[in-house]
């Protein structure tokens, strides 16, 4: 417990170190992003160098590295269908095609 201690104290504010500190405490199940995380946290060593690209490209979570440089984000492939359907759907949500009703 000493170490989830010093980690509260003295580790820096960064990416993972929610997750490492839930993760030593409750030595729970964390979701895989939280233990890419997590992960990353503990191997930087708290990041106390600073928050910065870890450079270990044989990592096999490297690609997922939260301080990554050359990290691009990766959209997903959306077919002219899909396209078309979030159109409509925005225009419908817009309130764009509401008709005016007179009431009295």
């Amino acid at each position: 417990m000493e170490n989830v201690e010093w980690i509260k104290k003295h580790g820096k504010t960064a990416q993972g170190k929610t997750e490492y500190v839930t993760y030593l405490e409750t030595r729970g199940k964390l979701s895989p992003g939280k233990a890419i995380r997590a992960h990353c946290y503990q191997c930087m060593n708290s990041y106390l160098d600073g928050r910065h690209d870890c450079q270990m490209s044989d990592c096999p979570l490297y690609p997922f590295m939260p301080y990554r440089k050359d990290k691009t984000s990766v959209k997903r492939v959306r077919s002219e269908k899909q396209i078309e359907h979030d159109r409509k759907l925005s225009i419908l949500r817009s309130g764009a095609n509401k008709t005016m009703c007179a009431s009295k």
